[in-house]
């Protein structure tokens, strides 16, 4: 699916990326509940603009807690280690803080 409104599209490649612009103007054009985007300066772009957004460490954490996952480590080490995700062990350590483990 693709954002239609080109101009609201073009002002927000003055700050971002083809992708984020088009992804928050997708998003407000759905009424999206929530953007998934992990980029910090998009993301305040976004929430400046009225929506709710949550990155993937949100919807890892979310997910445990619906157990739709049992586990948040093995996915944040392989994301890390294979998939080149930049996180750190401070972080990690306080995200596993926050879901139980260890």
């Amino acid at each position: 699916m693709q954002p239609t409104n080109v101009s609201a599209i073009q002002l927000l490649l003055n700050d971002l990326d083809k992708g984020e612009s088009e992804a928050i103007v997708l998003a407000r054009e759905l009424n999206a509940e929530f953007l998934l985007i992990d980029e910090r300066h998009g993301s305040k772009i976004a929430q400046e603009q009225g929506l709710n957004t949550i990155g993937l460490i949100g919807v890892l954490i979310k997910a445990k807690e619906l157990e739709f996952i049992s586990e948040v480590k093995p996915i944040l080490l392989e994301l890390r280690d294979v998939a080149g995700f930049w996180i750190s062990e401070k972080l990690i350590r306080k995200i596993l803080s926050v879901v139980n483990e260890k």
